[in-house]
């Protein structure tokens, strides 16, 4: 029985079907990890093995950098440089599978030592939003790897939806997979989290205390702001993403920040790729990745 649906960082394991008996649950996808390839290399794993893929992405964007700077001078590319971008593709497409794997393998070693600590948590708006932007171990239909978007608050009431999106540099025929937490006979393994667990309503009505508010935004600001994060990965360039305060906000928490990536593509332009910090999960998660606490037990 496959009941791993996705992995991500922070001992959290996404299921396809709601557990109700915990224990064998956990049990199914230790086995399920065990099996895997990204499980198998698990052992002896160093903290940090990534590191060597975020400088070889670093390379490749300071030499795509060079690119963009000449291609604004000179207006035009060379049949060399058109060579060596194409090898740089390749290149990139190699180092991404590499970088996802061992993503993958630092997620599964986390999970296996926490695993006793683990609960099942239902799958709810709150959890989705949580992760969002983060990497996971979903494979889309391409063989790429698939990270969790969420829409745009257009009406201001809160709502937004979620969905599965490939990261896959040319995605354009790969399909989204809409996530509606109603419909979803599914759960998440994880730690106990005070953000994430409890009555909605009650968790609302405490991030939405000004004092709460007021602390989690001094917290953002003060410790984190400029701040790259290794789980908030760029598709494109494959460089941890920068948080950054939003040139046009109000000042509140949740429209102020967002995630942009420092590098700049081969014609010149600035990459275009964010990720709004936009929900009290949202940063709950970002403060427990960097700090272990989130907003209600900050």
């Amino acid at each position: 029985m496959s009941i791993l649906d996705s992995l991500f960082s922070g001992a959290k394991v996404f299921v396809k079907q709601f557990v109700t008996v915990l224990g064998v649950a956990v049990r199914v996808v230790l086995e399920e990890i065990d099996r895997s390839p990204f499980g198998k290399a698990a052992a002896g794993l160093v903290h940090g093995f990534t590191s060597k893929y975020f400088s070889q992405a670093e390379d490749l964007a300071a030499e795509e950098r060079e690119f963009g700077e000449k291609f604004k001078r000179d207006g035009k590319r060379s049949e060399q440089d058109e060579e060596r971008l194409r090898e740089m593709q390749a290149e990139r497409e190699r180092l991404r599978k590499g970088m996802e794997a061992a993503k993958a393998r630092e997620a599964a070693e986390e999970f296996k030592s926490d695993s006793d600590k683990v609960i099942a948590a239902k799958m709810t708006h709150d959890e989705m939003s949580s992760a969002v932007g983060i990497l996971s171990s979903k494979k889309c239909d391409c063989g790429g790897t698939m990270r969790i978007r969420q829409s745009a608050d257009q009406n201001g009431n809160g709502k937004r939806s979620f969905y599965w999106q490939c990261t896959m540099t040319n995605r354009l025929n790969c399909r989204t997979i809409t996530l509606n937490a109603n419909d979803l006979n599914a759960s998440v393994l994880r730690k106990e989290n005070p953000d994430l667990d409890g009555d909605p309503k009650e968790r609302k009505q405490i991030w939405t205390r000004v004092n709460v508010t007021n602390d989690a935004h001094f917290r953002l600001r003060k410790n984190h702001l400029e701040e790259k994060d290794e789980e908030v990965v760029c598709p494109h360039h494959l460089l941890p993403m920068k948080l950054v305060q939003k040139g046009r906000n109000n000042g509140l928490m949740l429209s102020s920040y967002e995630y942009i990536c420092m590098a700049i593509h081969s014609d010149g332009r600035a990459c275009s790729y964010t990720v709004g910090l936009e929900t009290y999960p949202q940063v709950a998660a970002m403060l427990r990745r960097r700090e272990g606490k989130g907003i209600i037990d900050g």
